[in-house]
C-alpha cells in the first residue's frame, strides 16, 4: 500500500516536471515549433517515457482543461435533484472560480488558453473538449427525477452558461483574484437567468 502512494508522489512529480519543462519551451519558441523530444530531452527522458507519462502533446496542455471538466460534472452530479439547472451549473462552476486563487495557477491558465488560441490543432481539440463536457452536463442534467426539458432546450441552457462563463474569463484581468471573478460570473448569470430559466 506504501509503495502505491510512493508510486503516485513520483508519477506526479514527474509530471510536473514535464510540465514545467514543456511551458519554459512553450514561451520560448511557441506551441507549434515545440516536440515532444525536446521536452523530453529538457527532463531527461525519452520520448516513449514521454508518452507514458503525459499521452501527447496536446494532452499536456489540454490536461487541466479535462480536469476541470471531471470536476464539473462531478459537482454537478452532487447537486440536488430539486435544484434548477442555472444555479446548479453555476456551482459546477465553482471549479473554475476556485482556479483563480493561486496566481501560479492563473499565470499557467492564461499560458495554455494563450497557446490554444494561437494553435489551430489545439484550438479544434479543446472545442471538441468543450463540447463533450457540455454534452455530459447535458445528460446529468436530463436524468434528474424531476426534469421536464428536451435535449435540444437542455443543451440550449448549458451552452448559454458557458458563454456566460467564456466571457467572464475573457474579460477578467489576470490580477482578478477568485471574488471579482465570481462576483462577475454571478452578475452575468444573473442578467441572462429570465431570458433562459
Amino acid at each position: 500500500m506504501a509503495g502505491t502512494g510512493v508510486r503516485e508522489v513520483a508519477r506526479r512529480a514527474v509530471h510536473a516536471e514535464i510540465t514545467s519543462a514543456a511551458e519554459f519551451l512553450f514561451r520560448e519558441q511557441g506551441y507549434d515549433a515545440t516536440t515532444v523530444d525536446q521536452i523530453a530531452e529538457r527532463v531527461g527522458m525519452s520520448q516513449r517515457t514521454f508518452f507514458r507519462h503525459v499521452g501527447t502533446k496536446e494532452d499536456l496542455v489540454l490536461a487541466e482543461f479535462d480536469r476541470q471538466s471531471e470536476r464539473m460534472v462531478a459537482d454537478l452530479q452532487s447537486r440536488p435533484a430539486g435544484e434548477d439547472p442555472w444555479t446548479s451549473l453555476r456551482h459546477a462552476f465553482e471549479v473554475v472560480v476556485g482556479q483563480r486563487e493561486d496566481p501560479t495557477v492563473r499565470e499557467r491558465a492564461k499560458l495554455m488558453m494563450s497557446i490554444v488560441e494561437t494553435s489551430g490543432t489545439l484550438r479544434a481539440a479543446y472545442f471538441d473538449r468543450m463540447d463533450l463536457v457540455q454534452r455530459q452536463l447535458v445528460d446529468v442534467l436530463l436524468g434528474r427525477a424531476h426534469n421536464t426539458e428536451s435535449r435540444v432546450i437542455m443543451r440550449a441552457l448549458v451552452g448559454a452558461a458557458f458563454a456566460a462563463l467564456h466571457a467572464v474569463s475573457e474579460n477578467c484581468d489576470l490580477d482578478d483574484g477568485p471574488d471579482t471573478f465570481a462576483a462577475d460570473l454571478d452578475q452575468v448569470l444573473a442578467r441572462l437567468a429570465p431570458a433562459v430559466v
